[in-house]
């Protein structure tokens, strides 16, 4: 999140100061993470073990509430979709019935993803602020405080968003590993084990992020910039911020934070694609049909 945050609408700002004959404002001219490695190391010297574990509960109920329609829904949605007794899906029958439960997933979290977002940036210690500083106790104070000054409409800031990142993203992911096992399982004739399920969970991973990481910079900067009666202080929209980040910062700070990205989730999805596949054995995937 902090990598993603560092740096925005930075040169629009030293500008602006550059006009009014200021100097450039720090945010403008400093950064204060060279990497991911520098991030970790930063972040644990000025706020501890505490400062890596931001947001960990609102992490952990996004993804409750996340796959349980990501994941859960997937075999369901295939299913009706393809009938597997013809054989192989097409990958755009996987991607598209992956799309469908990211859009599910994405709904049923954002609240706990934004709040996750913002309980993140938030610096503690001697650490440096990168991006607005929310001032949330904690993720109930946050969920009280965005509620009450926002409504519930506030809960869903940046929704449509959520909702683009988890269509490609789930598309890519669930689609990826399906087709990536059916390939090892018919074709290399791979063992059907927890070793197939993780390196083809790794291998998603890494489709998930070259695919996600532009929308997740987006959202990121969406979800955490500073409100006034419902309007962003730095982006009036998803587009705009999209604009202004190409014009400003380049094409390439959509990758920021790529490798942390996918620290994050290429572990996760081999835990989960291995936990999926021991408790859904009994409900044949795709790729279990074709191979018989």
């Amino acid at each position: 999140v902090r990598l993603q945050l560092q740096g925005q609408a930075s040169k629009l700002a030293a500008k602006k100061a550059a006009a009014a004959g200021l100097p450039p404002p720090p945010a403008a001219s400093a950064v204060v993470y060279k990497s991911s490695t520098d991030a970790l190391v930063k972040i644990y010297t000025n706020e501890g073990i505490k400062g890596l574990q931001k947001g960990l509960t609102p992490a952990i109920l996004r993804e409750g509430s996340k796959n349980m329609f990501r994941i859960g829904m997937y075999d369901p949605i295939m299913n009706l979709m393809h009938d597997p007794a013809q054989g192989s899906a097409p990958g755009w029958k996987r991607m598209l019935a992956g799309s469908i439960c990211g859009v599910m997933g994405a709904v049923s979290c954002n609240p706990f993803e934004l709040v996750k977002t913002r309980l993140q940036s938030a610096v503690g210690g001697n650490s440096v602020a990168v991006g607005h500083q929310h001032g949330y106790a904690s993720v109930w104070d946050a969920l009280r405080t965005i509620y009450k000054n926002e409504g519930f409409r506030g809960l869903y800031r940046g929704s449509g968003l959520s909702m683009g990142r988890s269509m490609v993203g789930s598309g890519a992911n669930l689609s990826s590993y399906s087709m990536l096992k059916e390939y090892l399982l018919v074709e290399a004739k791979w063992k059907d084990n927890a070793f197939l399920d993780m390196v083809c969970g790794l291998a998603s991973g890494v489709v998930s992020c070259l695919f996600m990481n532009p929308i997740d910079v987006v959202r990121t900067r969406y979800y955490n910039q500073p409100y006034v009666n419902g309007k962003g202080e730095l982006y009036s929209s998803g587009v705009d911020a999209v604009k202004k980040i190409v014009k400003y910062e380049g094409a390439s700070a959509f990758y920021k934070g790529f490798w942390s990205h996918f620290l994050r989730i290429g572990p996760h999805f081999c835990r989960e694609w291995l936990a999926d596949s021991l408790c859904t054995t009994t409900v044949p995937c795709a790729a279990c049909e074709a191979c018989g």
